[in-house]
């Protein structure tokens, strides 16, 4: 089974997507909100921490005394830039230790024991005094409040990102974020610490335990997703039961009405035929009424087309019936009885572009040695152009069986005859030639038609161009011209209307005289029939499906002389 083909989707019905739809808009909102709220709340948490840490530190800060602060921080600062970086990396060496151990004095001690007061009294996790390392991307301890199995010495240091920590210094409500193994998520305030004189000596650091806080918020999103989780169910609820009573059901009525409206026997609908929608009576003032009222006209309307179109195809199988019978009765005024004479051989053919054409052949004995050969084309085309041949056609035989010899004379008679009824300004090409059976003399004229095609004896077909006139029923006042040649026994002679050399192929290109005349030499005295056939044969080659707009009309004679 191709794999390419789409698979048949399962049916869901309005309601449900309805529904789906609103729960789904419903959590997208709620959940939008519960962010925002979120991150709303966590923001004014961290802004109070950090005010209230500040206010803490600036409290412990003005409790010390700033000239023994100024002091230890440039002590501590000194020792520390002063070590080499291999002893300053090894925290626990003697070496570090004893560079260091001299600052732990009374007076350290009474500036920690502050620090130590202010942790525990403000439930702090740690306070401290600290300068940054920026080469080395340290926090370099001065004081430290922690308790005193976890509490630094002066110039010990931790790993810390440094730009992080001074962008804490200019926020209003930034902390910095750490998670330690053992006591979980710690937010940091970092306050300036300043000398006498103004300079800035390093950083006050107050670490807040944030688990707790932590705790409260994750309880916070719990209550909050069930409650907006309840609150979506119950909205999308209502909302879906006011869509399927304000919407849905008028939508399912239609849908409903429509699916009857399909399976109706529409081939007797008339206007007299019960509306399917109507019925229905929707009255919602809203777009729902103005569909309801769109699906009544637009069903009126499909009845109307349909009653017309049955009246039109009515009609139109009355004309195509027509068209047929004049079709037959066209061909049956077309010579069909090709005599069998031992003094010539004669086959024509004609195949017309619509139902009835207005080409013409016709062959017929003037006197007893005499045969008259007539091919035409009317300027349009169908019954107006069949008619109007017919007309031609029988002025034509009508002349010469009344005696007039001259083909001239016979196209002049039948020119003025057609120029009084001519109404819709047609005209006729046409070519009459008159064969004595004996002499082999053909006198012929040519109102604007094609050329012939003779073919001599053991020899090829060619075009023979005669003298031309203008077309019958083209002027009132036209000189035709007679003129003459002689056939031999063996010689052929074809007449066609211009629907041979004009047939085209797909790409719009035409076979053309020169064509034609190949396919003519391409089976060697072939007689009459077989040449016709050849040519049809030649034709349908060429064109392939390509649909054709002109008659095409074919007439061959060999003459075998007496």
């Amino acid at each position: 089974m191709n794999r390419a083909k789409k698979r048949k989707k399962r049916y869901v019905s309005l309601q449900v997507k309805t529904f789906r739809a609103i729960m789904i808009g419903a959590l997208v909102l709620i959940l939008a909100g519960t962010a925002t709220g979120l991150l709303l709340h966590i923001y004014l948490f961290l802004r109070q921490y950090k005010v209230e840490s500040r206010h803490q530190l600036e409290s412990m800060l003005a409790l010390q005394d700033s000239a023994y602060i100024e002091k230890i921080y440039q002590e501590t600062r000194e020792i520390y830039d002063n070590l080499p970086e291999e002893i300053r990396s090894d925290q626990m060496s003697d070496e570090f230790y004893n560079a260091f151990r001299p600052l732990v004095d009374d007076d350290f001690l009474a500036a920690r024991d502050i620090l130590v007061i202010f942790r525990e009294k403000m439930e702090q996790r740690n306070v401290f005094l600290m300068f940054p390392d920026r080469e080395n991307n340290r926090v370099v301890y001065v004081v430290d409040g922690d308790e005193a199995e976890w509490a630094y010495l002066p110039g010990q240091w931790t790993d810390a990102d440094i730009e992080d920590t001074e962008k804490i210094v200019d926020s209003s409500w930034r902390l910095a974020i750490t998670h330690d193994s053992e006591y979980g998520w710690i937010g940091s305030e970092v306050l300036p610490v300043y000398g006498q004189n103004g300079d800035m000596l390093g950083y006050a650091v107050a670490d807040i335990d944030l688990n707790d806080f932590l705790k409260s918020i994750l309880r916070f999103l719990v209550i909050l997703v069930i409650v907006a989780v309840l609150l979506v169910v119950l909205l999308a609820f209502v909302f879906a039961k006011m869509l399927k009573n304000h919407i849905i059901r008028y939508l399912v009525s239609m849908a409903c009405a429509a699916r009857n409206y399909t399976q109706m026997d529409k081939v007797n609908l008339d206007m007299e035929t019960p509306s399917v929608y109507e019925p229905l009576a929707i009255e919602t003032a809203d777009e729902i009424e103005d569909l309801w009222k769109n699906m009544i006209e637009m069903e009126s309307d499909i009845k109307d087309s349909i009653v017309r179109l049955r009246d039109i195809t009515a009609q139109q199988e009355r004309i195509e019936a027509e068209l047929a019978i004049a079709t037959r009765i066209q061909m049956g005024m077309l010579p069909d009885k090709f005599p069998d004479s031992s003094e010539y051989e004669l086959f024509a053919s004609m195949e017309p572009a619509l139902e009835v054409g207005g080409d013409l052949y016709d062959f017929f004995m003037v006197d007893d040695t005499h045969l008259a050969m007539v091919i035409a084309d009317v300027s349009d085309k169908g019954v107006s152009a069949a008619l109007f041949m017919v007309i031609t056609k029988t002025l034509i035989r009508s002349q010469a069986e009344q005696g007039v010899q001259d083909p001239a004379q016979i196209f002049a008679i039948v020119n003025r005859k057609l120029m009084e009824v001519n109404r819709a300004h047609m005209f006729v090409t046409a070519w009459l030639g008159i064969l004595d059976l004996q002499s082999g003399r053909v006198v012929y004229v040519n109102a604007g038609h094609e050329y012939p095609a003779v073919r001599r004896a053991g020899e090829s077909f060619e075009i023979l161009k005669d003298v031309h006139c203008l077309p019958l029923a083209a002027r009132l006042k036209v000189e035709f011209r007679s003129g003459e040649f002689m056939l031999s026994p063996g010689d052929a002679l074809f007449l066609y209307t211009d629907g041979v050399p004009e047939a085209n192929n797909e790409n719009n290109e035409l076979l053309g005289v020169d064509k034609m005349i190949e396919i003519l030499n391409s089976i060697p005295d072939a007689d009459p029939k077989e040449v016709i056939a050849n040519v049809k044969e030649g034709i349908a080659e060429f064109v392939k499906d390509s649909k054709q707009f002109d008659d095409t009309t074919m007439l061959c004679l060999r003459f075998k002389g007496n």
